[in-house]
């Protein structure tokens, strides 16, 4: 399937985007902690809306809670696409196309002055619902490099490069052209909102999010402001 699919539908097309964008933009990181915990998570630990910060400033359980909503906006939407577009030839390009857009309205939320997250968790949720058997295993590496590294960037980036390659390198033929564009451009958009971890991390400044001392009492618990999700 190539591109000229989406040219006859473009307005289709359009007002998936536009529906996706906008789901995505819901930030639960905020909405949680005003209606949780009575405070702005934009005004604590390192200011960034989202689940990293959540994390480090409210504890596993309410960043276990965000992570998890923030997934399910990339389930629903590519769910919502699998069921409207059944019957149609690009079914599965359409929900590449809306996890995209769920992921962008993430990373720019219009609620919020086009500033939210780092699209990790609603990319991961899109993932899970595209290619489940592929994140499965990628769960035990995961878990390993957040727990060697205790840095959540470093798993965030190496988790985006993995999967946009694999799509390229192994998925092409069953899932597409259109569909491995539309997951690079997804997993483009969470690197840039890395961008500045990737010049701590070449610095070696990047610090450490606290996952160690959290979950075994070690490990050191630091402030690192633009490493949420």
């Amino acid at each position: 399937m190539d591109f000229s699919v989406f040219a006859s539908c473009w307005w289709q097309m359009c007002l998936v985007a536009l529906c996706c964008y906008l789901i995505g933009g819901i930030n639960f990181a905020i909405l949680f902690t005003k209606c949780i915990k009575h405070e702005d998570i934009r005004t604590v630990g390192s200011g960034n809306a989202g689940t990293t910060n959540v994390f480090r400033v409210f504890g596993l359980g309410m960043g276990a809670l965000t992570f998890l909503c923030d997934s399910l906006k990339g389930v629903a939407v590519c769910l919502a696409c699998k069921f409207l577009f059944a019957n149609c030839e690009y079914s599965v390009a359409v929900q590449y196309w809306a996890g995209l857009f769920a992921v962008l309205g993430h990373i720019f939320s219009p609620y919020h002055k086009f500033r939210g997250g780092k699209g990790v968790a609603t990319s991961v949720g899109v993932c899970i619902t595209m290619q489940p058997l592929l994140m499965l295993c990628c769960v035990l590496p995961v878990v390993a490099v957040i727990f060697i590294t205790d840095r959540m960037s470093v798993m965030s980036i190496l988790l985006s490069l993995f999967v946009t390659v694999w799509h390229w390198a192994v998925l092409l033929p069953q899932v597409g052209l259109p569909a491995c564009v539309f997951v690079s451009v997804m997993f483009a958009a969470v690197l840039f909102a890395h961008r500045h971890n990737v010049v701590r991390i070449l610095q070696g400044k990047e610090l450490r999010t606290g996952v160690r001392k959290a979950v075994f009492g070690k490990g050191e618990q630091t402030s690192d402001k633009g490493d949420e999700k």
